[in-house]
Order: C-alpha cells, then sequence, then structure tokens
C-alpha cells in the first residue's frame, strides 16, 4: 500500500471512529429517559465505546510518528509495523464484543451508530493489518523498493 495511501486512510478512519465513539457515548447518556436505554446497556455502550477512544487515539498518535518512523531505517519500520499489528490483534475482539449490541434491545439510532462504528473499525483493522502484512511479510526486496519508492515519492519531496 502506498504511504500517503495508509496514512490518510488510518487517519480519516481514526478520527471517524473517535467522533462515532463519542457520539454514541454521550448520546446514551444524555437520550437515556428519550429511548428508554437501560443502566447496564447504557454501562456496556460507555465501556466499549471508551475502548473505541483509546484505540482511535492509539492510531492517530501512530500517524502522527509515521512520517518520522518511515524517515529512519527499514528495521526501525518493521518495528513499528509489529507494533502496529498486535496492537491490532489485540483490538480485533473487541469488534466481536461490540456487535453483541446488535442483540440488545436498543433503539433504532443507536443500533445504527453501532452499525457505522463496526464498519468503520473493521475498516481501519483491515487498512492496518494490509499496511502491516505489506511491510513485515512482504519480500524483503519487494518491501525495501516500496520504502524507498515511497521515501523518493512523498517524504523527501516535502523538504
Amino acid at each position: 500500500m502506498d504511504f500517503k495511501d495508509f496514512h490518510d486512510g488510518m487517519l480519516s478512519l481514526a478520527l471517524i471512529l473517535f467522533i462515532f465513539s463519542i457520539t454514541l457515548m454521550i448520546g446514551s447518556i444524555v437520550l437515556k429517559p428519550y429511548i428508554g436505554i437501560q443502566s447496564q446497556e447504557r454501562d456496556m455502550i460507555v465501556i466499549l465505546c471508551s475502548i473505541n477512544i483509546f484505540f482511535s487515539l492509539y492510531y492517530l498518535w501512530n500517524v502522527i510518528r509515521l512520517e518520522k518512523i518511515f524517515k529512519l531505517e527499514t528495521k526501525n519500520i518493521i518495528r513499528f509495523a509489529k507494533s502496529l499489528g498486535i496492537a491490532t490483534l489485540i483490538y480485533l475482539p473487541h469488534v466481536f464484543v461490540f456487535s453483541i449490541l446488535f442483540f440488545k434491545n436498543l433503539h433504532n439510532l443507536e443500533i445504527l451508530m453501532i452499525s457505522l462504528i463496526i464498519l468503520m473499525e473493521i475498516l481501519l483493522i483491515g487498512v492496518v493489518l494490509k499496511e502491516v502484512y505489506d511491510l513485515v511479510f512482504l519480500e524483503e526486496s519487494r518491501r525495501d523498493a516500496e520504502i524507498e519508492e515511497d521515501r523518493k515519492k512523498y517524504i523527501e519531496t516535502e523538504k
């Protein structure tokens, strides 16, 4: 995957996930009397959205560091990709736990927000795992050629 595509994709998906999670969490708290949500369901939504917010901030932090990392040696890029991949694999079960909310008796507005959040989570995990695969498991000569091409195209031309 191209460096710029990965950067922009991860940035936009992490921001959208952050905004949607904040919206669902605040909406569940503020609109509790209007949508008829029970306290246990609201608490579950708040906990799951808090985890989403934490991971979206983690991904945003990695997006900020991404350009600095790609200026370094290849071994540092691979180390970065491995840590990002491990964090994503830790985040992966959260999607399945979050999908449990579909089976709760929730308001249609919350079901819509949960659907959007799960879609954004799946897209974010897919983008990250694709880039991790390209950086870690791709043939070494091909990987190095793509990294050098991205450095020439995006990082060195910005100076």
